[in-house]
């Protein structure tokens, strides 16, 4: 691993006023990476230099939702919705249909001791309702998908947030989402952001 992956966590931390967390997402980064290699979390590929990135485009998430409960959707690695908790906003939900990745999930909130984050084995389409502020997820599918499946569980007082790369946010409809470039493009060294959308109000 390039040392700079570590440095720019570091950085990332500082500017979204979390330096203390950096040792917890450090330990978090290698558990990933040792649970990859038998469990397919991520990219079968992926080196702990990608894991790293992964944390740190989830982390500038974290200043959107920092006082807001969520329900992170195809949570899988914990990307973005354990990084969330670890980073301190604990009132949160991983929704995770497979039963590896939800008992990876399971594993790390006991490790770090995180109690109020819970773990759902269910996917989106088989809840009832969606009782959180937010929705985030890094885009299991497309925007338009999830905006469908989630605008009829949701009341109207809450909103959706998608970790995307610009060229995604591009081909989507403005009328409905607003794109929201993130302050990790400049350290990941490519451009990734969030798009939002407010569903209307019933």
């Amino acid at each position: 691993m390039h040392a700079e992956a570590p440095e720019s966590l570091k950085v990332s931390l500082e500017e979204i006023s979390k330096p203390e967390k950096e040792k917890e997402l450090k330990e978090f980064a290698l558990k990933v990476f040792d649970w990859n290699k038998t469990t397919n979390l991520v990219s079968k590929n992926s080196t702990l230099e990608n894991i790293y990135h992964h944390i740190i485009d989830s982390a500038h998430l974290y200043p959107y939702i920092e006082n807001s409960s969520y329900i992170d959707v195809g949570s899988g690695a914990g990307f973005p919705g354990l990084v969330i908790s670890i980073l301190g906003n604990k009132d949160g939900c991983l929704l995770e249909p497979a039963n590896k990745k939800a008992s990876f999930l399971r594993h790390c909130l006991a490790h770090f001791g995180i109690q109020n984050t819970k773990v759902l084995q269910k996917r989106l389409e088989h809840l009832d309702l969606i009782k959180e502020d937010v929705l985030i997820s890094r885009a299991f599918a497309e925007p338009k998908k999830i905006q469908n499946l989630a605008i009829k569980k949701m009341s109207g007082d809450q909103k959706i947030l998608l970790m995307v790369s610009e060229q995604q946010a591009i081909r989507e409809d403005k009328n409905d989402w607003k794109y929201i470039p993130s302050a990790a493009s400049k350290i990941l060294g490519k451009k990734t952001g969030f798009l939002e959308f407010n569903p209307p109000k019933k």
